[in-house]
């Protein structure tokens, strides 16, 4: 009995799905033992020396379930949360973890550079104690959360719990030689326009928050001071973010492929840009209209005002919002399937 090359496909990526649930010295002969009760279940059902498809692997491999749920059968007893809960506990343990120590690394950083501290290594013991404090009071809240699910779920069946368990082709890990698909012109679309937004920024740094204005073409041009100081002194901070998206940009360009640490690099710069949204709508007024008083005889400057940064205040809400479902997501894709 063999398998052909689709079913030899599937079988591989199921399998590179269960040893990534595994932990432990044990775990190759784990999953050898597991793909060897496979070919057992394979040979019982369609004995002979034909050729096995995929739609007879597929059948066999939703009858035992996610590799999470299989790999589930074979860890070590835990006695505060069980096994059926684990393999979810653990997941949100990680993906919690990753998003406090982030989000606190680059408030640190924004912080550090609006207002740079007079002490830096009492700065950085604060800020290590700080780390370990958000990451371990998420954990001991999340390990509580599931403890009390499960005590209080004992013996019964949740439907939630039950979906994960089920096997998901579509969610199958892909093998070391199939990349992610790739767009050579849409990453050079990107580092071109970030190059644009480091000239850009620049440039608003340099003119201490002023533009160029031409009402009339017979006139002279006059510079047109938009942006406060508020905004200016996240002028550095933004330089930064967008100077890393420039590098990994160019990365990708060289490499010709997505990879585990241009997706993280991917995951910390929104993360970043999630926090500096945040830092920038607690210090509005970011632009101001002074300037176009007297062109346009504006009679109420402070309700202009106020409608600008108004809306600028809902821009920033709603990438925030974005950015926070869009590291969220990324954040559980590349723990669940990550890239090589």
């Amino acid at each position: 009995m063999k398998l052909n090359k689709s079913a030899t496909e599937l079988l591989n990526r199921y399998m590179l799905g269960v040893k990534r649930e595994l932990g432990g010295r044990e775990r190759d002969d784990i999953a050898a033992e597991i793909e060897s009760y496979i070919y057992d279940l394979l040979e019982e059902r369609h004995p002979g020396d034909r050729e096995i498809g995929r739609e007879e692997l597929e059948t066999i491999l939703k009858e035992m379930g996610s590799p999470r749920k299989v790999a589930g059968q074979y860890s070590p007893q835990r006695y505060l949360i069980g096994p059926r809960l684990f393999p979810v506990y653990w997941l949100v343990l990680r993906i919690v973890a990753a998003v406090v120590a982030g989000a606190l690394t680059l408030s640190l950083v924004i912080a550090s550079s609006i207002n740079p501290p007079a002490d830096l290594i009492k700065t950085f013991v604060e800020f290590l104690s700080t780390i370990f404090d958000g990451i371990l009071s998420a954990a001991a809240s999340i390990t509580i959360v599931f403890a009390i699910i499960e005590r209080a779920t004992e013996g019964k069946r949740l439907e939630e719990i039950e979906e994960l368990k089920e096997l998901k082709i579509d969610e199958l890990p892909e093998l070391p030689e199939e990349e992610k698909p790739f767009s050579l012109v849409g990453i050079s679309i990107e580092a071109a326009l970030g190059v644009l937004g480091l000239a850009f920024f620049s440039y608003i740094r340099g003119t201490g928050g002023a533009l160029p204005v031409i009402l009339n073409p017979n006139t002279q041009m006059h510079m047109a001071r938009v942006f406060t100081d508020h905004y200016l002194g996240f002028i550095p901070v933004i330089l930064g973010l967008t100077g890393l998206e420039v590098a990994r940009n160019v990365t990708l360009l060289v490499q010709a492929r997505h990879s585990s640490i241009t997706n993280w690099w991917d995951i910390a710069l929104k993360a970043g840009s999630m926090v500096l949204s945040g830092f920038m709508l607690g210090a509005l007024p970011l632009v101001t209209l002074d300037y176009f008083q007297s062109i346009f005889q504006v009679s109420d400057l402070n309700r202009w005002n106020a409608t600008a940064n108004t809306a600028l205040a809902v821009i920033l809400g709603l990438s925030i919002f974005g950015n926070l479902i869009e590291v969220i997501r990324k954040i559980v894709r590349e723990i669940r399937n990550p890239a090589y």
